[in-house]
């Protein structure tokens, strides 16, 4: 997923599964890993640092912008819904994981 976060006026990339694996060591730089539950994703520096603020102090998301609220974890659609409906701006998304079931 990459977007632009209009607050800081900087773009994001964020990896998650598949895409995790096997990435070229070179992209690592300017990303940093965080670990939620057990489940990992690699997000430019910035955006790691919104999301660690997330998970430790207000750790939900809406799925959408009228609701509902729901806990905050990184599998892709939560990860998805806190990027479009908290940080705002996506812009392109590569194998977009598609409708959310709990919607």
């Amino acid at each position: 997923m990459t977007g632009f976060d209009d607050r800081t006026g900087q773009g994001y990339v964020v990896r998650t599964g598949g895409d995790l694996a096997g990435g070229d060591p070179a992209d690592a730089a300017g990303t940093r890993t965080v670990t939620h539950q057990g489940v990992s994703v690699s997000l430019t520096d910035g955006l790691a640092l919104l999301l660690d603020d997330s998970l430790a102090n207000r750790p939900v998301t809406l799925l959408s912008w009228s609701g509902p609220e729901v806990p905050l974890t990184l599998d892709d659609h939560t990860l998805l819904a806190w990027l479009t409906n908290v940080v705002g701006g996506i812009v392109a998304v590569s194998g977009d994981p598609g409708p959310d079931p709990r919607l």
